[in-house]
């Protein structure tokens, strides 16, 4: 059974299903474009496309709202009631995520709404809903995020009881990650341990980037391969908290990578080859359709 469940960057959240109440799942739409570069010589039959470059996607989600009253709640108030909110949880200056629930997996887009949702006509408290989406990328991409722990003991054996005190397994120094697409997958990597010059390298494209900058006890180091930034979070208490952009830490000679189709080896190293720092990467998998 597919639904979406839209939840704005204000923590507002609100889905629509198939079949359930108030708020209820027709259909999704997701149309992509693209503008093609070509050239055309004198006297040349056809033309030459250089490059095909991805517009924005447009979304359209189909829906409708029904609305049950009781003898202490009359239904056409809570029908305005609930009109009004799906008019501020859908503003168009508001940014969130679309998550599209399907059968083989659920795929989220960052997106907005175009404008407020359109309702038609009210019959009794039930009427149809109509929302538009811009988002600045093309793609989708997997709900689920897959992460690959390097620097840390991978577990082999599982026991009911403990022959040595300590965990049993490999220590992991590689992340070995698998892009099934075939588009370049640019991960985010976040790095805990106390070093200086820590560089990531993709040994499948011979890429690395380097941060010529220490991380202090209680710091995480937050490098987007995306849009090529670093950040710096100070822990409170549980949590961490973004201290500062510390993107002009990179190196001149960083390369930004991402994961090729295929199977892709990343080495996390500082400037003790003997010790790899604690790092996650992290990624999802891009989708150009639904």
């Amino acid at each position: 059974m597919r639904s979406v469940a839209w939840l704005s960057d204000t923590g507002r959240t609100l889905t629509f299903e198939a079949g359930h109440g108030p708020y209820i799942f027709r259909s999704l739409t997701s149309d992509l474009s693209a503008s093609a570069e070509t050239a055309k010589a004198p006297r040349q039959d056809g033309i030459t496309t250089y490059h095909v470059a991805l517009d924005e996607r447009t979304i359209n989600l189909e829906g409708a709202m029904w609305i049950k009253g009781d003898r202490t709640h009359p239904a056409l108030a809570q029908y305005d009631k609930a009109r009004a909110a799906l008019h501020q949880i859908f503003a168009p200056h508001r940014w969130g995520t679309l998550i599209y629930y399907r059968e083989d997996g659920p795929v989220q887009v960052r997106c907005r709404p175009v404008a407020t949702p359109t309702l038609t006509d009210c019959v009794g408290t039930y009427a149809a809903i109509d929302i538009t989406f811009t988002t600045d990328s093309p793609y989708w991409e997997s709900a689920q995020e897959y992460v690959v722990g390097v620097g840390a003991i991978q577990r082999f054996w599982h026991f009911p009881w403990a022959p040595v005190r300590g965990a049993m397994g490999a220590f992991n120094r590689f992340g070995s990650m698998v892009n099934p697409s075939e588009e370049l997958i640019y991960p985010t990597v976040e790095v805990y341990s106390t070093s200086e010059h820590i560089t990531l390298t993709n040994l499948t494209a011979g890429e690395f980037v380097t941060i010529e900058h220490a991380i202090a006890e209680g710091q995480k180091l937050v490098v987007d391969l995306r849009d090529v930034t670093a950040y710096l979070h100070e822990r409170v208490g549980e949590d961490y908290r973004q201290k500062e952009d510390v993107s002009h830490w990179m190196s001149l000679d960083s390369e930004p990578w991402g994961l090729r189709p295929g199977h892709n080896q990343v080495f996390i190293t500082n400037e003790v080859p003997e010790n790899t720092p604690l790092a996650f990467i992290r990624c999802r998998v891009p989708s150009l359709g639904v």
